[in-house]
């Protein structure tokens, strides 16, 4: 599972699987896991656990901040 980067006690990062190609990355605390998709727009996937909604409007724009890296670090995992 490729560490992407950090955001408070949040972890940012993403694992491939063949049953889902499409972009996406993994904001994981203790509590929640939050699936954000990257294409075709940066946008809430899914969510397990708690999470409250003031912290999940932050992880999604610090994701829209930071999505070039997202997407630098989906090409290079994946040798594109």
């Amino acid at each position: 599972m490729p560490f992407i980067f950090r955001y408070k006690d949040f972890v940012i990062r993403f694992w491939y699987s063949f049953e889902e190609r499409r972009r996406h990355v993994h904001v994981l605390n203790d509590d929640a896991n939050v699936k954000i998709w990257l294409e075709p727009e940066i946008s809430i996937a899914s969510i397990k656990g708690r999470i409250n909604e003031s912290m999940l409007n932050e992880l999604l724009q610090e994701v829209k901040k930071n999505e070039q890296l997202c997407n630098d670090a989906w090409n290079q995992y994946l040798g594109k």
